[in-house]
């Protein structure tokens, strides 16, 4: 099936669940407002793709291919990826403990295992609980990785014991951000720039770690707001952080990063493998959580993924590994549904 950038669609393909899926969402949303980029790639084809909405209000930019959008904590897989590049390097193993190279972790008189804060198991508090309890802190006051090192250093107790539990943490990959520096001796945006994206063609995606900069095709993201002018509220985000989430990227290039993911799949030693294998809690229990990616499954398939959510971005990243099947939802919009299952019961169907 294919799809062109306008959203015509052959007429042969008009009842393609995962089409008519998309069909809809662009049916609930004016071509006016914020909206949505949606791309199907099968064999590594792209079979379907999809515009719908602007850019910048503003401006009246159109989203297009190559409209680069904030990816939120999708971000986190290719932190994960850098990472696992350094342990397969023999930097790091994924048992050592990081407080030889993380002093900021000291107060918790306690060791954590690397995979600890790749998988989400460490304990260590997400950050973002500590940023909205303090006194006088606005929602629009900015905060980078370093104001969050900071506020890491003062934490001394984690919120479960070590290794029981999935505890979902931003707190982890801010941590990890700053082993990548530690270990390759660069920033994590050049190294995942240099090391992971620009080597597959990727010549414009990556980790937003000065948000002042000009970026060319930029989408802003929006808010509904009866009562503004036009009916929308401009999202002003406040994080310039890095390794939780900072990344930027456009389908155009995603389409990249996808086509190396299924040839990494069908690789067994592949950097994408050793994410993927199984790190147990302590009562034997493996979760679905992998370093950066979820893998579930569905009605006897793999399902790959990870989500991101923030300002109004709303992203996912979704393979069906067997079919060699990914799709990738972008939104400028909190209005667009990011649910996992509803976009694989459609592909499926």
């Amino acid at each position: 099936m294919s799809v062109n950038v306008g959203g015509r669609v052959d007429a042969s393909l008009m009842h393609t669940p995962l089409i008519q899926h998309f069909q809809y969402l662009q049916s609930t949303l004016p071509g006016d407002g914020p909206g949505f980029s949606a791309l199907v790639l099968e064999h590594g084809e792209v079979t379907f793709e999809l515009h719908h909405g602007l850019a910048s209000l503003e401006l009246g930019v159109p989203l297009s291919a190559r409209s680069m959008y904030y990816l939120a904590s999708e971000s986190k897989q290719f932190t994960a990826a850098a990472i696992m590049q350094l342990v397969q390097a023999g930097r790091i193993a994924l048992d050592d403990d990081v407080c030889v190279h993380s002093p900021e972790l000291a107060g918790f008189e306690q060791p954590f295992a690397l995979r600890s804060l790749l998988n989400h198991s460490s304990g260590i508090p997400d950050y973002f609980q500590f940023l909205q309890c303090q006194p006088g802190r606005h929602e629009a006051d900015y905060f980078s990785n370093r104001e969050i090192m900071a506020l890491i250093t003062r934490m001394d107790q984690v919120a479960m014991p070590t290794g029981t539990a999935h505890r979902y943490s931003n707190s982890n990959y801010i941590l990890l951000a700053a082993l990548v520096e530690r270990l390759s001796g660069q920033p994590l945006a050049r190294y995942v720039k240099e090391q992971l994206l620009q080597p597959l063609g990727m010549k414009h995606s990556g980790f937003d770690d000065d948000r002042q900069n000009v970026l060319p095709h930029r989408v802003f993201s929006y808010e509904e707001d009866a009562a503004r002018p036009f009916g929308y509220k401009q999202q002003l985000g406040n994080a310039n952080t890095v390794g939780d989430g900072g990344m930027v990227a456009s389908v155009e290039e995603l389409v990249l990063w996808e086509r190396e993911w299924h040839r990494q799949w069908a690789e067994p030693g592949s950097v994408l493998r050793a994410m993927l294998e199984p790190s147990a809690l302590q009562d034997g229990s493996i979760p679905d959580y992998r370093c950066g990616l979820e893998w579930v499954q569905h009605d006897g398939h793999d399902v790959v993924f990870h989500g991101g959510s923030l300002w109004g971005f709303n992203t996912i990243l979704l393979r069906l590994p067997q079919r060699q099947q990914s799709v990738i939802l972008l939104a400028n919009t909190d209005r667009v549904d990011r649910d996992w299952q509803q976009l694989v019961a459609a592909a499926l169907a």
